[in-house]
């Protein structure tokens, strides 16, 4: 209820979030978030982001650019690694690996759902409207430095936000509200836990993580898997099997050995789903890829995408046992699985399929395919 400070106290606000089962949350002021700037500017000048971020504007650092009526934000952390996912292990064999987070259900539905279930509850409980705006991970602002401000963990080196009970396997989501709701009265974690531990930087494939929990977005193995069209060379090796997303720097983090798991049903992980058969990824159709993954979070970029870095995945899997199951797709329709079927052929079977691999490339209009293809040329 209300006092003479706050439109919400922390215990109507605390009511709120237990009873639509929030885990962990954290409450900040709408004020912008000045220290980002900096941050954010470097960023985006040295060139580290990947596309797939807002452009720089005060949207990114100032809650009430973006949303005028907001008071206070309340940062939520949901957790997503069951006791399930936890015990997985990558079988061997002809499959892929998945990054985790997309193991049961799209995150921004079921974490949009319940911060408008807490919505619904703090207007119920005060009695009167409530104007909110939800954010989870696809609007402009910066989700782990509102987390951060709010009290709910502090940003590794690997730039994730880790908290003290979940570990960094967590998602984040943030309720901008036009009520002034009352702050916790200390912080509930250290600034910096990480110590003297680095082994997120030693352990990233291709170096992305620097200095502060700064990234350079570009060699993140997370978004290279996401990216459409062809893989810069360097990269193709280091992707190993990975088929959507990367957990190196969370699998190393000693944060991560011993934490509590979510009993959230939403998040029980799908084996098949979450290391699967990269031979029949090569014949995924758009139906068939909407009706096995539409419900994760490795769905918005479609199907091709994973056929793309199935193909990758088998290269660097040597599995030579692919090779007939490859050779029908130098005739692809798209250009970049064309293109990447005759980098793994070579890789797989230069002699027996240079003959082939020729042959698609003297008919193959596009460049970079053909770019590919241009080994076959080779006595």
């Amino acid at each position: 209820m209300p006092n003479d400070r706050y439109d919400i106290t922390m215990s109507t606000l605390e009511l709120a979030a237990n009873t639509v089962g929030i885990e962990k949350f954290g409450v900040t002021s709408a004020e912008p978030f000045h220290t980002l700037v900096p941050f954010l500017e470097s960023y985006y000048e040295e060139g580290r982001d990947t596309g797939f971020e807002h452009p720089m504007s005060d949207f990114r650092w100032n809650p009430r650019a973006y949303f005028t009526e907001a008071k206070s934000i309340i940062a939520v952390a949901v957790p997503y690694q069951t006791k399930q996912s936890q015990a997985m292990q990558h079988p061997s064999g002809r499959t892929g690996v998945v990054s985790r987070y997309a193991w049961g259900q799209d995150y921004h539905v079921v974490m949009k759902a319940q911060l408008e279930q807490l919505s619904m509850k703090l207007a119920a409980l005060l009695g009167e409207p409530v104007k909110v705006l939800a954010c989870v991970d696809t609007t402009p602002l910066v989700d782990r430095a509102i987390a951060l401000r709010a009290g709910i963990g502090w940003i590794g080196k690997n730039g994730m936000l880790i908290t003290k009970e979940y570990g960094s396997y967590v998602f984040l989501g943030a309720l901008l509200v036009d009520k002034n709701i009352e702050p916790a009265l200390t912080p509930s974690v250290p600034i910096d836990d990480c110590g003297e531990c680095n082994l997120c930087l030693q352990a990233c494939p291709t170096g992305a993580l620097l200095d502060q929990g700064r990234l350079d977005g570009k060699k993140c193995l997370s978004g290279i898997t996401q990216i459409k069209g062809m893989i810069p060379e360097e990269y193709r090796t280091k992707l190993g099997r990975r088929i959507w997303g990367c957990d190196t720097c969370q699998t190393v983090c000693p944060k991560n050995r011993h934490t509590l798991v979510s009993m959230r049903e939403e998040f029980e992980p799908d084996p098949a789903l979450g290391f699967p058969d990269l031979k029949a990824l090569l014949h995924l159709g758009g139906r068939q890829f909407k009706r096995l993954y539409g419900h994760t979070a490795a769905a918005w970029r479609g199907h091709q995408v994973i056929r793309r870095n199935a193909i990758i995945a088998l290269a660097n899997a040597g599995d030579t046992e692919a090779v007939p199951d490859l050779l029908p797709l130098l005739n692809d329709p798209r250009s970049e699985i064309r293109g990447f079927v005759a980098w793994a052929l070579h890789r797989l079977a230069p002699e027996d399929t240079r003959e082939l691999v020729y042959v698609a490339w003297k008919k193959e209009s596009d460049e970079l395919a053909k770019k590919e293809m241009a080994w076959s040329l080779e006595s």
